[in-house]
């Protein structure tokens, strides 16, 4: 067998870096951090969907014991606006979102007070005491029924409970529909759901003794939490600092900025003490952001051979009482209909898109926002075109694939796919299926009763987006930019944060692989910490696998940048040439021996001890597109 050469620390597989830690025990999540003097926060939510709030009386849970303090929405005024979303979409409104409940409620599970005491479980047992007087008003769950004529309104500002209307039309679908054969037509309707990472959220927040705050949060967008605790606090950017504690699991459930975060803040400069709080399971489930509650009609222009020429679409997404920080009601209602053409060429398209305002908990992404329900609607599009034409459901997707030929190609609705071969995609996957054989094996099995359902599934994702994509969705609290921030540590290893926090999708590990290829160096000589506002940024956060395409490629251009300051800083202080030098595992080689200078040593050092090169460095990177990696999966069900 032919030895391979090594393909450096990118291709290289190597064991999880993160793991050995968190399986030790030694992890930092929210309820592992215990500062003395810690309060912990309660939080009482509204028992139901829509309601206008009377009075709360707070005077037992205020008497009772370890209660320290009590706050209802008029503590706030003044110094806690609502949290706020900024859109520059035409025709987009999302009404701001209060941090407390004040005279309505919109949702069950909507906080509408706040219990601080000496223990968790004093706050609990206070949260009991409060009695909430809420007036039942009308409430609307459903598409039909937020879309009825005359139904209630969520929010006055929302007239038709309609957040926002997209309508576009790509090509000649008239035309299309004109020269049509057949017209196929179906529905897919998906379900609310709600991520359960194994943490859910939680908040630990103190005073910094300078007029700002200190926040811990289990969030996968640390700076947009920053930026949105300033805004409402009212205080300078500089005076607020997040910390990505370790995030036991997101999925897209921490993509997001929570009035929690808000509130603790606020809480922990209201009573100058740290204070915390964690979410219960109940809560979770009530409050913590739903997603998917989409239903999609569409309607396509076939030929006879099945080849698609032009389709019409209408998306309803269920986006609940608020649109949520920083993606407003636009997110799934956006993705879903630009990517419903998928991986097949479909010139002419045209899709009205509704986000609809409903008495439920506010939506928010969840693994592969958007693209799943997209996904769902053209690959049933697929089915239903070969069960009408009698054709072979894998004919019809090749027939209508976008070809490697074509590639790049420029999708109707303005997505550009860089690369790829999805008739290859669909090919090796039939053949690891045994896809002739099955089929045969299905005829066999229907004649004896037995049910057996064959399901190919062809997709294209929507990944690592940059500031284009937010700035075109006029989604204006998101810069989509990611920034590394890397420097040689006294301890002769190169240190590493990213704006991309680690959730448990191993970016830690690919962070190293990426900044060692780059500076030279092993893997196990980057040591990548976790975010924090205060040591790196500007930048976006952990979501839509941004992690491997714009915060990798920072941590890359920056080792890049380390590398040639580490060795310039070498050769003047060795007053040897740059080329003869190279960074070992602790010390500067020269031609690849010792050269008797320690990384330690360089660390040690000012900028003037090192001929003037700083051995620290920071690189924002802006994808100037998204990346669209795709796949096919086939899979065998049988119906008992």
């Amino acid at each position: 067998m032919t030895k391979m050469a090594d393909p450096g620390p990118i291709g290289r597989s190597l064991r999880r870096m993160e793991d050995g830690r968190l399986l030790r025990g030694s992890g930092q999540f929210i309820d592992d951090l215990q500062p003395e003097g810690l309060l912990y926060v309660g939080l009482l939510r509204s028992p139901i969907a829509s309601g206008r709030v009377a009075s709360l009386d707070t005077s037992a849970a205020r008497a009772a014991p370890g209660v320290l303090a009590v706050f209802t929405a008029t503590d706030l005024e003044g110094t806690c606006s609502p949290l706020t979303v900024h859109l520059t979409t035409p025709g987009a409104v999302s009404p701001p979102r209060p941090i407390l409940a004040s005279d309505r409620v919109r949702f069950t599970g909507e906080i509408v007070a706040a219990v601080v005491a000496g223990s968790r479980y004093q706050a609990e047992d206070a949260l009991e005491l409060i009695r909430p007087d809420i007036d039942p008003l009308p409430a609307v769950t459903t598409f039909e029924g937020a879309m009825a004529a005359g139904a209630p309104l969520v929010h006055d500002a929302v007239p038709g409970n309609l957040y926002f209307v997209g309508r576009r039309s790509f090509g000649d679908v008239r035309s299309a529909f004109a020269e049509a054969d057949v017209v196929v037509e179906g529905e897919v309707t998906h379900p609310r759901v709600s991520a359960a990472p194994i943490e859910g959220r939680g908040v630990m927040a103190m005073p910094d003794g300078a007029g700002g705050v200190v926040v811990w949060s289990s969030t996968q967008v640390p700076h947009l939490a920053a930026d949105a605790i300033a805004e409402t606090l009212m205080l300078d950017p500089g005076q607020v600092r997040v910390v990505a504690a370790d995030v036991g699991g997101g999925f897209g459930i921490k993509a997001q900025v929570y009035p929690e975060e808000i509130l603790l803040a606020w809480i922990a400069r209201r009573m100058s003490q740290a204070v915390k709080w964690t979410e219960a399971r109940s809560e979770h489930f009530q409050a913590a952001s739903h997603a998917r509650d989409q239903r999609i009609r569409f309607s396509a222009a076939v030929r006879n051979d099945g080849r698609v020429l032009g389709l019409r679409a209408t998306v309803l997404s269920n986006i609940g009482a608020y649109g949520i920080r920083p993606f407003g009601p636009l997110l799934d209602p956006m993705t879903c209909a630009g990517l419903i053409p998928g991986p097949y060429d479909i010139r002419d398209y045209e899709y009205e898109s509704y986000a609809i305002a409903t008495n439920k908990c506010p939506e928010g992404p969840y693994r592969g926002v958007g693209m799943v329900t997209a996904v769902l609607a053209h690959e049933r599009l697929m089915d239903l075109i070969a069960a009408r034409l009698a054709l072979d459901p894998a004919d019809v997707r090749r027939v209508n694939f976008v070809t490697n030929a074509q590639m790049p190609y420029i999708a109707a609705t303005g997505h550009p796919y860089e690369s790829g071969d999805y008739g290859a995609a669909l090919d090796a996957a039939l053949a690891a299926f045994g896809y002739a054989g099955v089929r045969e094996e299905q005829v066999r099995a229907k004649a004896e009763g037995r049910l057996l359902g064959v399901g190919i599934g062809s997709y294209v994702e929507f990944t690592g987006a940059g500031s284009s994509t937010f700035v075109g969705r006029g989604m204006a609290d998101i810069p989509g930019t990611d920034t590394a921030h890397m420097w040689l540590g006294e301890d002769g290893r190169v240190h590493l944060q990213t704006t991309c926090p680690a959730i448990g999708q191993g970016v830690h590990t690919t962070f190293a692989q990426v900044a060692a290829a780059s500076l030279g160096v092993e893997p196990e000589n980057v040591v990548v910490e976790q975010t924090d506002t205060s040591r790196v940024g500007p930048g976006t956060g952990a979501f839509m696998s941004r992690g491997s395409v714009t915060a990798a490629t920072s941590a890359y251009r920056a080792g890049g940048l380390l590398r040639e300051a580490i060795l310039n800083a070498a050769s003047w202080r060795l007053d040897q040439p740059v080329e003869r030098l190279s960074i070992g595992a602790s010390a500067i080689l020269i031609d690849g021996q010792p050269s008797g200078i320690t990384l330690a040593q360089l660390a040690a050092s000012d900028p003037a001890g090192n001929g003037g090169h700083a051995l620290d460095v920071s690189v924002t990177y802006d994808a100037v597109q998204a990346s669209h990696p795709y796949a096919t999966h086939v899979c065998l069900v049988e119906v008992d």
